[in-house]
């Protein structure tokens, strides 16, 4: 099912080539071409912790539960980025437990899960565009919370999911293991497709990126983050009005 059609811009060399792409729903046929790029990104990435893989098995499974995948086709019908999204339902990863979100409230949560973008394809908006498809998608299934991690030293990412709405709910570690890894820092972000974003701000912080400790007890305070400044590198804070 093609989603949307359109022309992006390549790096090759020193030149930037304009060529057309699709962005489409795949699923578990085209697993293995998703975790041959997801291979190809980590690779890649100077630093690791931006990035928790997906294990074939883990991926495989999610799917068969009504998980989607929106993959992003370039000219010669490569795989060049995707969308991972999960519905975790009794999940123990569900990440409406993290906000302590009434059982009926969990069956209706989605995971925006691993996006990546191939190096020669960045720079063309794939993230926030694949996000934008799949929000309506993610509605007309009938779910209303919308959950996703970001690593604190991706603001890259942190800003695409924030510019669509979602908003910073909590700060700790994720990912660790039985076997005492401690796992890595995410801050847990959410969106409520069912309400309306009005609300009064009763008061507002500033904060460095890279301030954790400030954030983790502004949050623990009753504050959201709700917007990201890359040029500041800060996040924006706020308490909102009882009503």
């Amino acid at each position: 099912m093609i989603l949307k059609t359109g022309q992006l811009k390549r790096k090759d060399s020193n030149k930037l080539i304009l060529e057309p792409y699709q962005i489409k729903l795949i699923g578990e046929s085209e697993l293995t071409e998703v975790q041959s790029l997801q291979q190809f990104v980590y690779n890649k990435l100077p630093n690791k912790d931006v990035l928790s893989t997906d294990s074939y098995e883990v991926m495989m499974q999610d799917l068969e539960a009504g998980g989607m995948i929106l993959g992003v086709y370039n000219s010669k019908n490569e795989l060049i980025a995707y969308r991972f999204v999960t519905f975790p339902k009794n999940q123990e990863s569900n990440l409406g437990k993290d906000l302590h979100l009434s059982p009926q409230s969990l069956q209706r949560v989605a995971h925006l899960e691993t996006t990546l973008v191939h190096p020669d394809y960045r720079g063309n908006k794939l993230q926030s565009d694949t996000l934008g498809i799949a929000l309506p998608i993610i509605a007309q299934k009938g779910y209303q919370h919308v959950m996703c991690t970001v690593s604190p030293v991706n603001p890259f990412s942190l800003y695409n999911v924030m510019s669509h709405g979602l908003k910073i709910k909590a700060l700790k570690r994720k990912y660790g293991t039985p076997e005492g890894n401690p796992g890595l820092w995410r801050f847990i972000l959410h969106k409520d497709l069912d309400v309306a974003p009005n609300f009064k701000i009763d008061n507002c912080f500033n904060i460095n990126l890279n301030a954790l400790e400030v954030q983790s007890e502004l949050i623990n305070e009753g504050f959201v983050g709700t917007s990201l400044n890359r040029e500041t590198s800060s996040l924006q804070y706020v308490k909102f009005a009882t009503v």
